[in-house]
C-alpha cells in the first residue's frame, strides 16, 4: 500500500503542508472579496493575522484596490502573482514560507573571540563607497 507523500514527511511536513492550505483558503477570500469590489471584506481580511504572510507590495496593492473607486480598471496583478506561486508550491508539496531564512554562520572556532575588537591596519582603511579599485589602476 502506498503511502501519502505527507505521510512519509512526517507530521511537521504535514503541518506545513496544513498551514499552506489554510493560507491558500484566505489567498481565495480575498480573490472573491476583490471580484465582488467588496472593499469592506478586503480591509476586514487584511487586519488578520494571516496577512503578515503576504509581501508588503501585495498587502500595499491591495489597500490600493480597497480604497479605489468601484469603477477603476486596475487589475491586482501583484496579488495575482502571488496567488499563482503559491498554488505553485502547493502543488510541488511544498510548505508554507517562512518569513525569515535561516542564516549560516561560520563555526565559532573560526571566529575571533567574544567582545573583542577587530582593527584594521591603517592602509586597511577605505571608505563605505569604496568600489575596490585604486585612482591610478
Amino acid at each position: 500500500m502506498a503511502e501519502s507523500n505527507a505521510a512519509r514527511r512526517g507530521p511537521r511536513s504535514r503541518r506545513s503542508t496544513n498551514a499552506l492550505r489554510s493560507f491558500l483558503v484566505y489567498l481565495e477570500e480575498i480573490e472573491r472579496a476583490l471580484l465582488a469590489r467588496d472593499a469592506l471584506r478586503v480591509t476586514a481580511l487584511l487586519r488578520k493575522r494571516t496577512a503578515t504572510h503576504l509581501p508588503r507590495d501585495v498587502r500595499e496593492e491591495l489597500l490600493y484596490l480597497s480604497r479605489a473607486p468601484r469603477e477603476t480598471m486596475r487589475a491586482p496583478v501583484r496579488f495575482l502573482r502571488f496567488q499563482h506561486r503559491m498554488n505553485q508550491l502547493a502543488e510541488g508539496g511544498e510548505g508554507l514560507p517562512t518569513a525569515q531564512t535561516e542564516l549560516r554562520l561560520e563555526p565559532r572556532e573560526a571566529r575571533q573571540a567574544a567582545g573583542t575588537i577587530r582593527l584594521r591596519d591603517a592602509d586597511e582603511r577605505r571608505t563605505a563607497a569604496h568600489d575596490g579599485f585604486e585612482e591610478g589602476e
